[in-house]
């Protein structure tokens, strides 16, 4: 009897674990197109068997677990070039709302407003009646302010836009690090019993390769399942212990602002590397204010210039007059003066009808200095600007499509590991529908084995 208990056992073996496959296959095909799921495998070993005098005699299989098959390695690696990418993305949509806002080649909004204004001072200075003509310089040198003005208010239109992602984003970066935070309390007390909780760490995943666009992090994971997460050199999640942070504006003298990132309460600045938030902040700081200084230079450089010159000239009414004010795209203006009376416009260094010495100058000054020391000209100025601009995006451009090639790279990796293979797990059913019918089988051999010895007694 002995021996038609231990087949029976042995078989009985076989029948739960193929009922284990099966389920985990099904688990598998369930959530093939679940977001973020790791193909789980049942895993087997061969039980201790019956020593005997003349020989071993095996009892069956153990399930040892089920386990997620994953290559921690790769998901780490993907989640560091997952944070890069997101940074170059956003950097470079950031430059191509800068590009949209100044115009494209075909549409150079202060490209075309400068040609206009100093095409006005050349039709004045090569006319000998000039009294319309000065209303039509005035005319071209409003349009430039109005264009001026506007580029400054897109700027910051685009500026504030960053600093509301930059707030939205953090709100997210809290919401995904408290979720974190939730999971590592479930995964500990549900691997209390010292079999993984593979749904929880494949959802705890997904949160943390979220986590990673928006900031780059690296994980520790302890003993008792649950994972540390670290940004900047903080630890922002100890178990269910998270840090939670906050978006602050910090204001230089100068009236320039720069974004930070800091914990809440303590208020201490966190250090980004890469991932969303610093391609935000680095758009706002670095490349939008890149571009208005930029700008800035080259009204300052229209100024001084201009004035140089238009200063030197008289007019009837009135001589040494400033043709605009300001310095910075903000107070850009036309002397009001002008405005008011265009006929102040002076073109020459005398009051000679004949004398366009000054209006000469000034139409000059797009392709030459007016500064003997061989400075830039203001359209000199203002291309370096474009090709900045232009130059940067291209970097960016390049830099995304590389990175999107490695995390394409890395995905593709990760799936031909993780993910389910319908194909896959359709073979192993049939697997596993043999192994139990062959099991059930011996099952009832064994059953027929003990009637028989019944029916001898």
């Amino acid at each position: 009897m002995s021996g038609l208990n231990t087949a029976m056992n042995t078989s009985m073996s076989a029948l739960f674990a193929a009922q284990v496959g099966m389920s985990t296959t099904g688990h598998n095909i369930a959530n093939a197109n679940t977001e973020g799921y790791s193909r789980q495998q049942m895993m087997t070993s061969a039980r201790r068997p019956q020593v005997l005098p003349w020989g071993s005699i095996g009892r069956g299989v153990n399930i040892d677990g089920i386990r997620r098959v994953q290559d921690e390695f790769l998901t780490k690696n993907l989640r560091v070039q997952t944070s890069r990418l997101a940074s170059y993305e956003t950097v470079d949509s950031a430059l191509y709302e800068v590009e949209g806002i100044l115009g494209s080649m075909d549409n150079d909004r202060i490209g075309d407003a400068l040609t206009d204004f100093f095409s006005a001072w050349n039709d004045l200075s090569q006319a000998s009646v000039q009294g319309d003509l000065k209303y039509n310089v005035v005319a071209m040198a409003e349009n430039l302010v109005t264009v001026m003005h506007s580029i400054d208010a897109s700027l910051s239109d685009l500026e504030e836009n960053i600093e509301l992602s930059i707030e939205n984003e953090v709100s997210n970066l809290n919401g995904l690090l408290t979720e974190i935070g939730n999971l590592n309390e479930q995964i500990m007390s549900a691997e209390v019993g010292g079999q993984p909780a593979n749904d929880l760490r494949d959802r705890r995943d997904t949160l943390l390769l979220k986590t990673s666009e928006l900031a780059e992090i690296s994980t520790v994971e302890r003993e008792d399942g649950s994972v540390d997460v670290i940004m900047g050199g903080r630890t922002l999640v100890a178990r269910g212990s998270v840090t939670l942070f906050e978006a602050v504006e910090r204001r230089s003298e100068d009236g320039s602002s720069e974004s930070l990132i800091v914990t809440m309460g303590s208020r201490r600045e966190v250090a980004l590397s890469a991932g969303r938030l610093r391609g935000l902040v680095e758009s706002k700081d670095v490349h939008v204010e890149k571009v208005r200084e930029d700008l800035n230079a080259v009204v300052r450089k229209l100024v001084d210039e201009v004035n140089a010159l238009h200063t030197q000239g008289r007019t009837p009414q009135s001589g040494g007059l400033a043709f605009f004010t300001g310095d910075t795209l903000h107070t850009f203006e036309l002397n009001h003066a002008l405005v008011d009376s265009p006929s102040l416009v002076a073109t020459g260094r005398t009051t000679a009808e004949s004398d366009n010495d000054i209006a000469l100058a000034i139409a000059n000054l797009m392709n030459e200095s007016a500064d003997e020391s061989g400075t830039e000209t203001v359209g000199e100025v203002y291309r370096t600007t474009l090709i900045g601009i232009a130059s940067k995006r291209a970097s960016f451009d390049f830099m995304v499509d590389s990175q999107q090639n490695m995390v394409n790279s890395l995905e593709a990796k990760s799936a031909s590991i993780s993910g389910v293979s319908l194909d896959e797990e359709a073979a192993n059913l049939m697997i596993y529908q043999n192994s139990y019918t062959a099991a059930a089988r011996v099952i009832t051999v064994v059953q027929e084995m003990y009637d028989t010895m019944l029916n001898m007694v």
